[in-house]
Order: C-alpha cells, then sequence, then structure tokens
C-alpha cells in the first residue's frame, strides 16, 4: 500500500438548490468548496474550460472574463438542471385558468393570497393526472400528492388523482400516499387515459376504474397535468468533460445500482439530484479525501512502458476514467483504479498485468481447471457468480460435479485467449458467468465479456465445431439457485 496525496478542495457544479445544499455539507465537514453555475452561458459567470486528472487530482480549468486559471479538485459534485414539458396536449387540454402545469399549480399554494385566488373564497375541486404522457416517477407522483394533500386540508375543497401507475418507491412517499388518502383525497388507477372534456368554467373528467370495473364521471373545477423532465442541453457537453456515463435518456447516473444514490461511474465524482443528497455526498467525500491522504495499491494495474505503444485503448475502454498517459506509456491512477481488468484485456500488446490476475498465473489456473475432457471450466466474476457459486455449494445445491471454476476480478477481465486455451487443452465445455446489465461493479465489464463471447462464437462456428460447447450466463451473487440451474441446462446440452 502507498499514500497517495489528494486535494482537499471540492468543486460543486449546480448552484440550485441540491447544490447550495450539498455545498454546505461538504463545507461542514471541513473541506473547502467552490460553487459555480450550471455551465452557464452568462459570459459574466465562471465557466468550464476542461477537465482532466482523476480521483484525489481533477484538473479543472475555469474561464471568468476571458481568464483562464487552471485549479486542482480532490472531488466534484454535479446538481444537474432540467427543462420541463407539460403533458397537456396528451389529454387534449389547452393550458389556461382552469388547466394547470404542475409547476404552476406550486406556484400559486407559495403564497395564501395564490391559494385563495385558486378557490375564489367558495371552495373548488383539482384532479391531478399522471403517468399516461411518460412512465410514473417517483419524484412527479411526490410532488402531486403533496399538492392535492395541501388541497384537500382547504375548506369546502376536493383533491382526486388519476394515476396509471402509483410509484411509491422514494423516501416517505409510500406514507405520504396513505396519509393523504386517510385525509380524503381520492386516487384512482384508470389504464387508459381519462376522457377529458374541457370548457371555459368546468372540466369533465370521465374514466374506467378497474376497481369497480366501470366508467366514473367528475365534474372539476381544475385540472393540474403533470410535466415531463428533459435533461439541460449542456449536460451532454458536460457528460464528455466529466466521462461519466448517463441513463438511456441522457439523465445523470446510469442505471447502476452499485452507484445509486449519488455516485457515477468514476470513483470522486458524486450526482445531486435533491438537497437531502448533500449529507450522502458529504459522508462519501470524507470516506474518500480524509486529511488529505488515500491508501492504495501500488500496483493494483501495472503498464509495461516497453509494450505500450500508446495506442490509448486502455484509455477508451476504462470505465473508471483511471488512465490518462505521459511521453512514454499510459500511466494508470492507483486511486481511481479499481483492478476490474477490461484495460489489460483490451491492450493489443498484452502491455497492462492486474494484481493476482497476472496472464501467466490466470492461463495457470485455466491449465489446472481442465483435469479431463470431462471438466467444464467455468469463468467467475469474483463479485456475482463466484459468491452465488460458493452459495450453491454451501446449500448442497444438485449441481453437476464436473465444473471447475477460474476465478476473475470481473468478466471484463476474461480473455478471448483464455477461453480458446481451455478448449484447445480438451475442456468439454466453457462458460463466462458475468453480472447483469445494470449489476455491473465496473460498469462495462459484462458488455466486453459478452462481445468476447460473440466473437469466439463466430470463430467456432467457422472451423467446423457447435458453438454449444461455450455459454454465457447473467449471474448475481444471491442466485445460487439460478447458478446450479444454468449451469446444469448448459451441462446438459454438451
Amino acid at each position: 500500500m502507498i499514500d497517495v496525496n489528494v486535494s482537499k478542495e471540492v468543486l460543486v457544479i449546480g448552484s440550485g438548490p441540491a447544490g447550495l445544499a450539498a455545498s454546505e455539507k461538504i463545507t461542514a465537514s471541513g473541506y473547502k468548496v467552490e460553487t459555480i453555475e450550471y455551465l452557464s452561458n452568462d459570459t459574466n459567470a465562471v465557466q468550464i474550460h476542461g477537465i482532466s486528472g482523476s480521483t484525489g487530482d481533477f484538473k479543472v480549468t475555469l474561464v471568468k472574463n476571458k481568464e483562464k486559471v487552471l485549479k486542482n479538485f480532490g472531488a466534484i459534485v454535479v446538481a444537474p438542471e432540467y427543462s420541463l414539458q407539460a403533458l397537456n396536449k396528451e389529454f387534449k387540454l389547452s393550458l389556461g385558468n382552469n388547466v394547470l402545469t404542475q409547476t404552476e399549480f406550486e406556484k400559486k399554494f407559495e403564497t395564501k393570497s395564490g391559494a385563495k385566488e385558486l378557490i375564489n373564497g367558495k371552495g373548488s375541486s383539482v384532479a391531478f393526472v399522471s403517468g399516461y404522457g411518460q412512465e410514473s416517477c417517483p419524484e412527479n407522483f411526490k410532488k402531486i400528492m403533496r399538492s392535492a394533500q395541501k388541497v384537500q386540508n382547504l375548506d369546502k375543497c376536493n383533491a382526486y388523482v388519476f394515476a396509471k401507475n402509483a410509484k411509491v418507491g422514494a423516501d416517505g412517499l409510500e406514507a405520504l400516499f396513505t396519509r393523504a388518502r386517510h385525509e380524503g383525497v381520492l386516487c384512482f388507477k384508470p389504464e387508459n387515459t381519462p376522457l377529458i372534456k374541457q370548457s371555459s368554467d368546468k372540466l369533465i373528467i370521465t374514466a374506467h376504474e378497474p376497481v369497480v370495473r366501470e366508467d366514473v364521471e367528475f365534474s372539476t373545477d381544475f385540472i393540474v397535468v403533470e410535466e415531463i423532465l428533459h435533461p439541460d442541453q449542456n449536460t451532454e457537453k458536460l457528460k464528455s468533460m466529466l466521462r461519466i456515463d448517463t441513463d438511456l435518456d441522457g439523465f445523470f447516473q446510469s442505471n447502476n445500482v452499485h452507484r445509486f444514490p449519488v455516485m457515477t461511474n468514476r470513483s470522486g465524482i458524486y450526482i445531486a439530484h435533491e438537497e437531502k443528497d448533500g449529507s450522502n455526498i458529504a459522508l462519501k467525500i470524507k470516506e474518500l479525501l480524509g486529511d488529505g491522504s488515500i491508501k492504495a495499491f501500488e500496483d493494483q494495474a501495472v503498464v509495461d512502458p516497453e509494450k505500450c505503444v500508446l495506442c490509448l485503448t486502455c484509455y477508451r475502454c476504462c470505465p473508471h476514467g483511471a488512465i490518462s498517459w505521459d511521453n512514454e506509456a499510459a500511466v494508470i491512477s492507483p486511486v481511481a483504479c479499481q483492478g476490474c481488468g477490461i484495460c489489460a484485456s483490451e491492450c493489443p500488446m498484452d502491455a497492462i498485468q492486474i494484481k493476482g490476475f497476472a496472464d501467466d498465473s490466470l492461463s495457470s489456473d485455466v491449465d489446472n481447471a481442465v483435469e479431463s475432457n470431462k471438466s467444464i471450466v467455468v469463468f467467475c466474476c469474483e463479485n456475482s457468480a463466484l459468491p452465488a457459486f460458493n452459495s450453491a455449494q454451501k446449500l448442497g445445491t444438485d449441481l453437476v460435479d464436473n465444473i471447475k471454476v477460474v476465478q476473475v476480478p470481473c468478466a471484463g477481465k476474461v480473455d478471448v485467449e483464455f477461453i480458446w486455451q481451455a478448449l484447445v487443452k480438451g475442456a468439454k465445455g466453457v462458460v463466462v458467468a458475468a453480472c447483469h446489465e445494470g449489476n455491473c461493479k465496473s460498469e462495462r465489464g459484462n458488455t466486453y465479456a459478452k462481445w468476447r463471447f460473440g466473437e469466439i462464437a463466430k470463430r467456432l462456428e467457422v472451423i467446423g465445431i457447435k458453438p454449444e460447447k461455450i455459454g454465457f450466463i447473467n449471474i448475481a451473487s444471491n442466485m445460487a439457485d439460478d447458478f446450479t440451474k444454468k449451469i446444469n441446462e448448459f451441462a446438459q446440452k454438451l
């Protein structure tokens, strides 16, 4: 182990409520914080010109009034901004006095005069519609239920909620949903989009209620339509600068269970979606930066400068942004590297070796695994398939007895050559066991493994060998029974 000195200063990108809350919590933890606007187009604001470096030593070039300043930060926090689009057209409604967006409705309730103006002193009914123009979102649904509860608690007012799918998977949302209904908010879950007739003074809602199995009709004074979130126009630019992943809709973060709630694919870069995320981020930063020194493995990944030709394959494929380069060879940050081995397997010159999983060592493990032509060699990711295999053994599942496990740090470290080696040595079959999509600690190790598996399958077909001799399975660490089932099914096909 070595001690790596890191910066104790943190950059927060985004000066909205979530960004300011994160800044406050991080400052209270004893770290210096610089907060800038979220890639503002204001020429007077501080702009980000470029970002390089890695965990503990991010090098950020900031520009203000055309003057460039290079600063070092130990960690970076992103508080994303979004744009909103009202979904009134999904119901053929026109926005106006009696059809409001969720944002407009909330603004009216910011002051007593606004709420009084809405109910017009005599009481009103308000209907909220959710989940018909887009897939229901817990955070949007929380806003709806809070607003509905406020309406219901006003004198002579009634609130109705029409939700296709009431998702309550957010902090305190299920309790809020239950409490609001107990206070009188009526909730309906029609599967099809409600039919709404709009006039200047009244709105008539007709919807099929699946519980009573018939159409219900309501007359209401106001309808509040939800809004769909879109990533800010600068999100893609920031994603490219920081080299962090987004989900399929372009939002930070990627849909990976190992990243939630605030982490990204790069250690030291965090996402603050809400004000409450600030506390979590402050704890993560304190764990990471400590007193300005991080302990790391000196030789987690080793580059042979004699073999490296600076093709930058490793730089492009590293999911953790741990690789840079100098004039002679690739350079791997001992702090940012997570030892997955993707870079080592993708390197065309075999210039990178991983601690504990060097090519010579894995090659020897493959030889030892192929004891006879009846052996089934299974490459097991140590984060998922290996724990599942160990559990299967301890639980005494009916697992075939001729499997031989080769442990790898991630399925992304399974080289094409290792699979060939097992087949050439006489293995009856070879299986690569990887994480499920969205469950890989190395983000894309399972993806690289599947690509290589496909390449092997093509080669086997060309030389006349049945591709059934190799298999690719997705296994989570708690799936001992599934591990047994999938391996036994593979063995039966051989």
